[in-house]
Formats: structure tokens, C-alpha cells, sequence
């Protein structure tokens, strides 16, 4: 699978892909980085950065079918998301839409990410990307909690990339009991978040507004899953609570795993741009 970061903040995420051998890592920035790695022109408007893409085929040449694409919506490359997705527009592209901290954001910032964030939802809703999933730094900041001044960032990145990556993981491999609901086609605006199993609460990276589908994925020590008898009705008891209205999909699959420590993840779904 393939991780492509577009400006500094996204680099340095996916930079923390790297760790995982599954993913191959493009970064595309102004700045210098190290690895596979792709430098735009410094320009000094949203404007020029989008006017300024080049054309990216060499870089691309190897690029799978499948997609995970990230990028801040407060620095002024952003700007080039859409060019930059035009020239990859025949693979299944997920945007990882990393919202700033929205209160530090003035003026023409405040704009291109107010911007940003609108229309690459819009490009999600009509179909040109496969999803959108939104993430808050802020968020995932207080999630984590007592955060080093050194590190802040780094942090956070790590919890995105592995949240990330267990989801893929999960999502390709066979579970041992599960209840799922069909994916609604226009739902392709949603987040992802961390599942206490053992209370049952969820800490997502974005609080969406009408949820309309949630996926949850335990991970359970295999000589529980063994040993214990009550854990689906207790998780399908969870369940009912977790359906906010008859129109909410609900979907669960449970995983055995060798790990002792009990872990989980969710996604939500929605048809509603978020922001509006």
C-alpha cells in the first residue's frame, strides 16, 4: 500500500509510517526530506502553489492501486491537494484530512483551511476519492494527554499512523465472530478513533455530526476468547447502546490475538459534510 504526504506536517506523518513494512512512502513538500521524496517550488500564495504542480508521472511510475493520502489543511500547499490528486485520479485514494488547531488559525489561514476542508469532502461526496477521513490534532492531543513540548507532534503522528495501520490490518484479515452491515456508497465522509474494549468507549479523532455507519474492531487475548462465554452478548449489549437512531449501521468483528492487553478501534461514517 502506498502513503503519500503532501507538505510538511503530512510528511512528518508519514514518515511514521515507515516502521511498518507494508507501505511505501512518498513525500511531496517544499522542504527537503529524506527518503522518496519530491520538492516543489517555494511559492508565496495558495494560488501559486496550485498553479505550480508539475507534473508528477515519474514520481507516480511505481504507485499501486490503492492510496492513503495526507495532508494539513493550514499550510498554503495544501492549496495543491487537487492538483496533485488529479494526476493519481485513476486509484482508490483515501484522503487523510488532518485538521489543524482550529482557535490558532487567523486571516487567510483560517480561510484556506476553512476552504480546504470543504472541498476535498465535496470531492469525497461526488465520488473523485474513494473517502475522506477526519482527524484533529487537537483532538488526539487530549486524547494522549501531558504531551512534551519536545515530541508534541511526533506524538500525535504515531498515534495516527498505528491507529491506521491496525485498521488496514484488520480490515484484511479474517476475524473470529462478527456481525457486519453493508458500506452505504454515499457515505464516504467519516473518522477513525480508539476503542477501550473493556468499557466499551470510544475516543474518535473527529466528532462527527449524523452519523450514519459505525465499525468496530476488538482485539481480544485468544485464551479469553477461549475461556470466556459472556464476551458477544456483552459486546452485542454495547452494541444497541451505541445506535444513535434505527437509521445507524452498526458492524463489529472480534479478532484473536496473542497480546494480553485487550485493544480496539471505530470508524464512523457519514453522508453530511462536515464544517458547514
Amino acid at each position: 500500500m502506498d502513503v503519500v504526504g503532501l507538505g510538511t506536517a503530512a510528511c512528518n506523518i508519514v514518515e511514521s509510517f515507515e516502521k511498518y513494512p507494508q507501505y511505501n512512502i512518498y513525500k511531496i513538500d517544499s522542504e527537503i526530506h529524506e527518503g522518496n521524496f519530491f520538492q516543489v517550488p517555494v511559492c508565496n500564495s495558495p494560488e501559486e502553489y496550485e498553479e505550480a504542480v508539475p507534473d508528477m508521472t515519474e514520481f507516480f511510475s511505481d504507485l499501486g492501486e490503492e492510496v492513503l493520502f495526507f495532508v494539513c489543511g493550514s499550510g498554503m500547499i495544501s492549496a495543491s491537494s487537487l492538483a496533485v490528486l488529479q494526476q493519481i485520479k485513476d486509484k482508490k485514494i483515501t484522503v487523510y484530512y488532518i485538521q489543524p488547531k482550529i482557535n490558532n488559525l487567523t486571516g487567510n489561514k483560517k480561510l484556506l483551511e476553512k476552504a480546504t476542508f470543504g472541498i476535498l469532502q465535496q470531492y469525497a461526496r461526488s465520488g473523485l476519492i474513494y473517502e475522506v477521513v477526519i482527524i484533529s490534532n487537537q483532538i488526539i492531543a487530549d486524547i494522549v494527554g501531558n504531551l512534551p513540548v519536545i515530541g508534541y507532534f511526533k506524538k500525535i503522528n504515531e498515534m495516527i499512523s498505528s491507529t491506521v495501520h491496525y485498521l488496514n490490518i484488520f480490515e484484511r484479515t479474517k476475524y473470529v465472530y462478527g456481525v457486519t452491515e453493508s458500506r452505504e456508497n454515499v457515505c464516504r465522509i467519516s473518522s477513525i478513533g480508539i476503542l477501550d474494549v473493556s468499557k466499551s468507549e470510544e475516543n474518535m479523532f473527529y466528532a462527527l455530526d449524523i452519523v450514519r455507519e459505525k465499525d468496530y474492531f476488538y482485539s481480544i487475548n485468544e485464551q479469553k476468547l477461549l475461556s470466556e462465554s459472556n464476551i458477544i452478548s456483552q459486546i452485542e449489549s454495547d452494541m444497541q447502546a451505541k445506535k444513535e437512531n434505527e437509521l445507524t449501521k452498526i458492524s463489529y468483528r472480534l479478532y484473536s490475538t496473542s497480546h494480553k492487553e485487550d485493544f480496539g478501534f471505530c470508524v464512523h461514517r457519514t453522508v453530511k459534510v462536515q464544517g458547514e
